[in-house]
């Protein structure tokens, strides 16, 4: 049996060019996890920074699984060159639609509804091409196994209404896109994540973020969530808690800070205000960019989770589970062929790039 071996450290993401580990890893191959290594330390010596280290694990997710904090010796990796062309979509436009269609249609009569919402780039986005990285995934996964006609995504933005009334009352079949709580701790669970729980099925997963523990250098380095019990931990307000609640990270066990967003966490992370913040790694790191603040944080690899983004429908759906098996289907598809990892490569790309 392959050994596994538990990567409790933490390490400084951003780092800048003198402090940078030497790029002894060429990107464009495969490289084999020896003992010590975590995707941040890959990732610096592939790219001389561990800020892109989402990316690694984005094409080797399936290798990895829901755990980047525990990757196996001997696992052979994929290092993708963070400068290699970048894939046209093949996405079909004409199945997204710019101006929603709401009227409720009586189920057997009419094509698979997907629901969305914009300004959440570069997942969901109406200014983005192709509606941004998840609606383009769906849409070029529902083309591998339906035609065109067959479906259509449209925008309500209004994600309040999408899980109730829209879905609950099966005017659409999905809504895209929700991240999946540990269903499994239900009971520490807030309302909103029960709700999710005990009224939806879930996709394949669309996309799996990382979600890392940041502290200042100096702070005393956490080897379990419980290590953060007392602590001032920062989540902007309206992020989603369920990452947090499962592991207990919940007033009283902690004093939470929600201000306004990523960058605010971040900025009293450094004036010494807060003592944690929990946020997925590609967000934070564009956050500790913007606040001129690169090198002065640690992220703590140990702690990392995953949380992942998928297409759900309502157990109330009478054509749920064979709309469901068919999505999936596709999702498979273009996970094998290689085809998500180039959609979700651009997407990211092209993100960073208006970010600089």
């Amino acid at each position: 049996m392959t050994k596994k071996i538990f990567l409790a450290v933490s390490c400084a993401l951003g780092l800048s060019a003198g402090t940078a580990m030497a790029q002894d890893i060429e990107c464009g191959t495969s490289y084999t996890v020896k003992r010590g290594d975590t995707l941040s330390r890959i990732a610096s010596r592939a790219y001389g920074s561990a800020a892109s280290y989402q990316l690694i694990y984005s094409a080797n997710s399936r290798a990895i699984g829901p755990n980047p904090g525990i990757i196996e010796i001997g696992a052979l990796f994929q290092i993708p060159c963070l400068d290699a062309p970048l894939t046209p979509s093949t996405a079909n436009n004409e199945t997204i639609r710019d101006e929603p269609t709401t009227a409720l249609v009586p189920v057997e009569d009419r094509q698979i509804r997907f629901v969305t919402a914009t300004n959440w780039a570069p997942f969901i986005n109406q200014d983005q091409e192709q509606g941004g990285m998840i609606t383009e995934i769906v849409n070029v996964a529902m083309s591998k196994v339906a035609e065109p006609d067959d479906y259509k995504i449209d925008w309500v933005n209004d994600w309040s209404a999408h899980l109730r009334p829209l879905l609950a009352d099966v005017a659409y079949d999905f809504s895209l896109a929700w991240f999946r709580p540990n269903c499994d701790v239900i009971e520490k669970l807030g309302e909103g994540s029960q709700y999710r729980c005990n009224n939806l099925d879930w996709s394949e997963p669309l996309y799996e973020q990382i979600i890392g523990i940041y502290t200042r250098n100096d702070y005393p380095a956490p080897l379990s969530h419980a290590d953060l019990f007392g602590a001032n931990v920062c989540r902007p307000a309206g992020y989603s808690m369920f990452m947090m609640e499962e592991h207990d990270l919940v007033q009283p066990n902690i004093t939470l800070s929600q201000p306004a967003g990523p960058g605010d966490c971040f900025e009293g992370l450094r004036d010494g205000t807060y003592d944690a913040v929990v946020l997925a790694v590609d967000v934070a790191e564009g956050a500790i960019s913007d606040i001129g603040a690169t090198g002065a944080f640690a992220k703590h690899d140990a702690l990392d989770t995953i949380a992942t983004l998928h297409a759900v429908t309502s157990k109330n759906n009478p054509n749920g589970a064979a709309q469901l098996a068919l999505l999936d289907d596709g999702i498979n598809r273009i996970k094998d062929s290689g085809e998500w990892f180039s959609i979700v490569r651009r997407h990211l790309a092209e993100h960073q790039m208006k970010r600089q």
